[in-house]
């Protein structure tokens, strides 16, 4: 079950928002994904070559993920934020702009990618 692909869309903040998408594993953890992400990215932003991933952050709903926990334990575990679920792969467009945020809703909408600094 670990091994099975997951295709995961993702925000980079740097002031403005550049949605991605990348494939990995459920068991990979958010630091190996944040790995993944930065080599993903810099040929797009070449700040990101002396950026440690250390140095980055993965924000999902409104929860920020430690980097050891892997993907499968937040499936797996039901991992939810104050909006509702985090992990429901169906993400569509900006879901706030249809619905009002303050309802829980099984939509989630893009986890977002920044470095600490910000």
């Amino acid at each position: 079950m670990k091994a099975e692909k997951l295709e995961v869309t993702y925000s980079y903040w740097d002031g403005s928002g550049h949605r991605r998408t990348i494939r990995i594993t459920k068991g990979m953890t958010i630091g190996k994904f944040l790995e993944n992400v930065r080599q993903q990215l810099v040929g797009e932003f070449p700040e990101l070559r002396t950026t440690a991933t250390e140095n980055l952050i993965y924000v999902k709903e409104d929860l920020m993920i430690p980097h050891h926990f892997s993907f499968y334990d937040l499936i797996v575990t039901k991992a939810r934020g104050k909006s509702g679920p985090l992990f429901h792969f169906d993400v569509r467009e900006d879901i706030r702009m249809m619905h009002d945020v303050r309802i829980e809703k099984d939509e989630s909408h893009p986890g977002k990618v920044v470095e600490r600094v910000w």
